[in-house]
């Protein structure tokens, strides 16, 4: 167990199609399928069936709770009176079960301060030994921390952006249309934001925690 992959499912809005894409090679390689409360539903939606429910089954609804005992998932019940969001929860429950990797698949929704809260947790030092990438809405991310040298999924043409979160964080980034050397990203700052990618970029977190977020851009985007 201790090399397992955990797929985990929000709530929220409905993932996007790539990111049901992307993890379905993943699925078939046994990895251990965790739901956030009503993420149940996006799990069983793409045909996927959750090993794992977590919350305070505020937002699932009572017939796919009833699917859920009906199936044999393992149902991990919190109050409604917590300290976690459920996808905090769900992160915690992959992690004591052996995890050591982890691909959160939300698709946002209507609640910035559950983005927020969701941003700030995949990079929660206490999750340090587990590696975490995901989607949010269609943009992928990776979260790096310091010692950390990855390549970006990134291809020539994507938007690629290196956000700091939990504090600053110092990086050196190649394959990027502004390439940084040693630089300091200030986390009330959004220098990082909307780098172009030339190929496949290299990134390099030497102090801090940052998450990179890929996006495939259409014509028509534009930027705040």
């Amino acid at each position: 167990m201790g090399t397992q992959h955990a797929i985990i499912y929000t709530g929220g809005d409905s993932p996007h199609g790539d990111a049901h894409d992307a993890v379905s090679a993943r699925l078939g390689a046994g990895a251990l399928v965790i739901a956030a409360d009503s993420g149940w539903e996006h799990a069983v939606a793409h045909g996927t069936m959750p090993h794992v429910l977590v919350g305070d089954m505020d937002s699932i609804s009572p017939a796919h709770l009833r699917d859920a005992r009906a199936a044999g998932a393992d149902i991990v019940e919190h109050p409604a009176d917590k300290d976690s969001t459920d996808t905090e929860l769900a992160l915690a429950e992959a992690a004591a079960r052996g995890a050591t990797s982890a691909t959160v698949v939300s698709g946002g929704g209507d609640r910035p301060d559950h983005v927020f809260a969701l941003l700030h947790s995949v990079a929660d030092p206490a999750l340090a030994r587990v590696r975490i990438d995901g989607w949010l809405g269609r943009a992928r991310f990776v979260v790096l921390r310091a010692g950390d040298s990855a390549d970006v999924p990134a291809e020539a043409g994507d938007t690629v952006s290196l956000l700091p979160v939990g504090g600053d964080a110092t990086v050196t980034a190649t394959g990027l249309r502004w390439p940084l050397q040693q630089s300091v990203l200030r986390a009330t700052q959004s220098r990082g934001v909307s780098n172009v990618a030339l190929g496949a970029p290299h990134v390099q977190v030497h102090t801090g925690s940052l998450i990179a977020f890929i996006t495939t851009t259409d014509e028509g985007d534009t930027h705040p």
